[in-house]
């Protein structure tokens, strides 16, 4: 452990599975105290005990994102913070005509109207003491997909809400960096339930297939670039996003097969 982060304050949200958790294990083993924030509580917890049993300062609590009260309890248990993750967020795969005003400000609610509230959050909390936030969107909020209405609208809310973020913490003098992380396909119980990933039905290759990288993207690829942005080392890096999926948004691209001409 290289202590990346040790002495720091560290908030990621949805972090009892996934990429959440993923990101919470990366940054406790840099030597931060971690807080594992999720709407399942007890599942938050277990999974802060198994990083606890590893040395590591971990605590789990009930946290959902779309309230506000659950906001100020869980920023009052953890202390000042010096880092957040904006991470919970919920995917639905609809048509358009079959998506109802409720899905869609069901989706908003978690994915866009959590990370502005987190965001709220973390700058009464950070102020001139400064810190980073770290928010979650997608590939799903560069660019349209069929059937992610709600999904597209919420992720690309979340990349601007980035910007207008960092852009007035710098007006309010504050040494808040707020960047955005832009996934592709990763494997997590989220997209094996919503895309079949792990099922068998040849989704991960047809995936690796179009991906320059040549596979399905993991937690740990996602929590190594949040590592990162974490980090002293992402000093000069604000408001911005970066792609993390394995090269797919570069452009079209379909992998040979073997013995196919150039």
């Amino acid at each position: 452990m290289s202590g990346l982060l040790s002495g720091r304050t560290a908030l990621v949200t949805g972090a009892a599975r996934g990429i959440g958790a993923a990101i919470a294990a990366a940054m406790a083993r840099e030597g931060a105290r971690v807080h594992l924030g999720d709407r399942d509580g007890d599942e938050a917890r277990r999974t802060a005990a198994a990083l606890a049993a590893e040395g590591l300062n971990a605590t789990g609590h009930s946290h959902d994102v779309t309230d506000e009260a659950s906001w100020a309890a869980v920023v009052a248990a953890t202390g000042p913070l010096d880092i957040l993750v904006n991470n919970a967020g919920i995917l639905l795969m609809r048509s358009i005509a079959d998506t109802t005003l409720d899905d869609f400000r069901r989706v908003s609610a978690v994915n866009t109207d959590g990370v502005f509230l987190g965001t709220r959050a973390a700058f009464a909390s950070m102020g001139q003491r400064g810190g980073a936030i770290i928010n979650l969107s997608s590939v799903a909020g560069m660019e349209g997909a069929a059937h992610h209405i709600a999904y597209c609208a919420s992720k690309g809310a979340v990349r601007l809400m980035t910007k207008a973020a960092a852009l007035e913490a710098a007006v309010l003098g504050y040494p808040i960096r707020v960047n955005s992380i832009h996934p592709g396909g990763v494997d997590t119980r989220m997209t094996q339930d919503t895309y079949r990933f792990g099922a068998g039905a040849g989704v991960e290759e047809a995936v690796a297939a179009t991906t320059p990288s040549g596979r399905v993207g993991t937690p740990d690829d996602i929590a190594d670039v949040a590592l990162f942005l974490a980090s002293d080392a992402a000093g000069y890096v604000n408001g911005t996003e970066i792609v993390v999926d394995g090269g797919r948004l570069a452009g079209r691209f379909k992998r040979r097969t073997k013995g196919a001409a150039a």
